[in-house]
């Protein structure tokens, strides 16, 4: 109890809660989550806390950390991946680069696990993880295992995906992969490019706005002016659409910096940037299950 949030994101930033519940195998997680949704327990899915900014208040709820969910696996014909949702995308990227095959370099460098990568639908170099997924086996609001197919057909767009409306737990997912003698070197480049412009060793959540249509996030910050330090909080040198934690910023510090930038480049460019992080305040995460307004599963999906 009264576990410290900052030990579990990426900016460090964030209050204490409840319990944090950390499953090493989805046959525990499953049981324990029939068990949250039976006693309506309040919960929260974290896997590396990147890309979220979590208040400094304390949490009455439980999280659920996936980082044990970690299995990789090349199945029979060699070209499907299966990887577990606490899996780390640039592990990934890097470990089946060795393996000499090509799909995944993409992911290289970016922060969060591929339960993340698929719920926020993150990619870089004009790739998406829902690009390259051929299925998603999930736990649905009542706790059953269900498998997603047909990817392209089920609403994932930039940065968005259709579990951003549902309350379920991305528990692995199949991707499908090619040979390539070439993926290392791939890999290595885009690992490359990050580290030059990228704050890759600073407490950060990854990048704060989306880009809105046609411009980039990072160019408007730049050229709006805004105010770049608030306490600790700062943007980075490096990229300005990422906003680091130099030492000891507080949720209100960074809360207050992505509103200041907001303001600035809307009163300069008429452009609301909307964030990509979730913010989490315990006021809108209380989740009493008789008052969830639950979807149903859809019916291509089949319990698996």
């Amino acid at each position: 109890t009264n576990v410290s949030l900052k030990d579990y994101t990426t900016i460090k930033i964030g209050g204490t809660c409840y319990a944090i519940f950390k499953p090493n195998n989805i046959k525990s997680l499953v049981q324990a989550y029939s068990y949250i949704i039976l006693n309506k327990l309040d919960y929260f899915i974290i896997g590396n806390g990147s890309n979220m900014l979590i208040s400094d208040d304390y949490h009455h709820f439980i999280f659920i950390n996936l980082r044990g969910l970690n299995k990789i696996q090349v199945l029979n014909n060699e070209n499907i991946i299966s990887v577990e949702s606490g899996v780390m995308g640039n592990l990934l990227a890097k470990k089946i680069s060795e393996l000499g095959f090509s799909g995944v370099e993409f992911l290289a460098g970016i922060p969060g696990t591929i339960g993340g990568i698929i719920y926020m639908n993150a990619g870089a170099w004009e790739q998406n993880i829902s690009d390259k997924l051929i299925s998603i086996t999930y736990l649905d609001e009542f706790g059953k295992i269900c498998i997603m197919k047909d990817i392209k057909n089920k609403g994932f767009g930039y940065r968005l995906s259709p579990f951003m409306k549902r309350k379920v737990i991305i528990l692995s997912c199949e991707i499908k992969v090619k040979q390539n003698v070439n993926a290392l070197s791939i890999y290595n480049n885009y690992m490359k490019l990050k580290k030059a412009s990228q704050p890759l060793k600073s407490f950060s959540a990854g990048c704060a706005f989306k880009n809105p249509n046609g411009k980039k996030a990072w160019s408007l910050i730049k050229q709006s002016n805004s105010v770049l330090k608030i306490n600790d909080a700062s943007v980075s040198n490096l990229h300005y659409n990422f906003l680091i934690n130099e030492s000891n910023a507080t949720f209100k510090d960074m809360y207050e910096l992505l509103e200041t930038i907001k303001k600035n480049v809307f009163n300069t460019f008429n452009i609301m940037l909307e964030e990509e992080w979730n913010q989490i305040f315990w006021e809108c995460c209380e989740a009493d299950l008789d008052d969830l307004e639950c979807v149903l599963v859809d019916e291509e999906d089949k319990y698996a």
